[in-house]
């Protein structure tokens, strides 16, 4: 806990508060729950100040709720330091700014005016004679490694995002009872790992607890995993097949959707057919509308660009059946197109194989009513495929990097990612 003597605090009573709780913490700075009445008293601090102060030593993450008091008479709130959060506060200012001087003195001179001690001291810099005892510097080594830490891009203040995420997963599969338990102690314990075995831990995560359900046992409880390093106890097979198989959500309009989508059109329609009596069809659709509606009838046959003749018949256009040959194919054509409109009107997530993540970089987003968002809709025209669905007020639709004159390199990098990504794991 010699980190808290050299951390700047903000203020006296702040610094003072934090280095007795510090005496009551174990060499891992937990097992606080000295109460209130006792943390006033120790401190000279009023308990109001006292309470706020740990308060704020809660909001700001350096002390983290263990389990809460005021259930008995006398009981107090349990705490433990977080020692990430201790180890990312800023260093107060070395004593050279201070009354010695570049001296560095850690005593304070006696000399014959102040025999009896520094309390004549006209700048009133020593209350007393006192000899401080300097904590133990920490090793240089420790502090390389977390600069290498954060390299790797492994940053502490980034591990609750971490712990959150090992919480909720990745495709709607939270870990079960993670809602009823404790992220303050499975953050704990996911600090203590080593960056290599955290990233182990996230990484076979899903395997873990496909390999639980697979035995029929019951999964530890978070926490527990990362203390009990379960992750060490999966077979790396499992990891692969679990990876092979492991799913991602696929929100609509978003890149993953968009590069699916422009995959699926660029591999061309599925063969439709044009039913032989089309024209006698329409003709009986035109008059059972007719009987309920002249205008919706009407309409009808202005969608289809059908003119009703001066004795009644019906005029088609000369193109008709090629014009009913693209619309058929528009429609019915690109089923996996189509499947992913439908989502994304009605706003839901779909699921994917994690392979198709690959895809989300090779995609951008296009602002809608842009110059680039109408010349995707008429390259869409042009090729006879279903355009996107009305985005309502969403800002930015994804499609293909560079526009439609840079499909080309799109399909090709998309075809080699995901050529890249399969090879691996079937190599796994």
């Amino acid at each position: 806990m010699s980190q808290l003597f050299k951390a700047h605090l903000g203020s006296t009573g702040r610094k003072m508060l934090a280095v007795r709780l510090a005496d009551f913490a174990d060499d891992d700075g937990k097992g606080i729950w000295p109460t209130v009445g006792r943390l006033a008293q120790e401190t000279e601090l009023s308990e109001r100040t006292v309470q706020r102060f740990l308060g704020e030593f809660v909001d700001e993450g350096l002390l983290i709720v263990v389990k809460k008091g005021g259930g008995k008479p006398g009981e107090a709130t349990r705490y433990d330091f977080n020692m990430a959060a201790i180890a990312r506060l800023p260093s107060s200012k070395s004593v050279a700014d201070g009354c010695h001087g570049v001296t560095h003195d850690t005593v304070s001179p006696v000399t014959p005016t102040t025999a009896t001690g520094d309390t004549d001291d006209a700048d009133g810099c020593h209350g007393v004679t006192q000899t401080v005892i300097e904590p133990p510097i920490e090793p240089l080594e420790r502090e390389g490694a977390r600069e290498a830490d954060l390299k790797d891009g492994d940053d502490p203040s980034k591990f609750v995002q971490r712990v959150k995420a090992l919480e909720m997963g990745r495709a709607n599969n939270p870990w079960p009872g993670a809602i009823a338990s404790s992220t303050a102690w499975a953050l704990q314990q996911f600090e203590k790992l080593t960056p290599e075995e955290r990233r182990l831990a996230e990484e076979r995560r899903d395997a873990y607890l496909a390999e639980c359900k697979a035995q029929k046992v019951k999964n530890v409880a978070l926490g527990v995993y990362l203390r009990d390093k379960k992750f060490l106890d999966v077979v790396p097979s499992a990891v692969r097949a679990q990876a092979a198989s492991a799913k991602i959500a696929v929100a609509p309009f978003g890149p993953v959707w968009a590069g699916m989508r422009a995959l699926a059109l660029i591999d061309g329609p599925e063969h439709v057919e044009v039913p032989l009596d089309v024209r006698d069809r329409i003709g009986q659709t035109f008059e059972a509308l007719r009987r309920g509606s002249e205008t919706r009838a009407l309409a009808y046959l202005h969608g289809k660009g059908i003119e009703l003749g001066p004795d009644g018949e019906l005029i088609f256009p000369y193109d008709f059946d090629q014009a009913e040959y693209r619309r058929r194919t528009i429609e019915s054509g690109y089923p996996r197109a189509n499947e992913l409109h439908l989502q994304a009107k009605g706003r839901e997530r779909g699921i994917a194989e994690a392979r198709f993540e690959a895809l989300a970089d090779l995609c951008e987003p296009v602002p809608v009513g842009s110059e680039l968002f109408e010349r995707w809709r008429a390259h869409h025209e042009a090729a006879g495929w279903p355009f996107v669905p009305d985005p309502g007020s969403m800002p930015v639709v994804y499609f293909p990097k560079g526009g439609p004159e840079a499909l080309n390199d799109f399909e090709t990098a998309a075809r080699a990612a995901l050529r890249q990504e399969r090879s691996d794991d079937h190599a796994a």
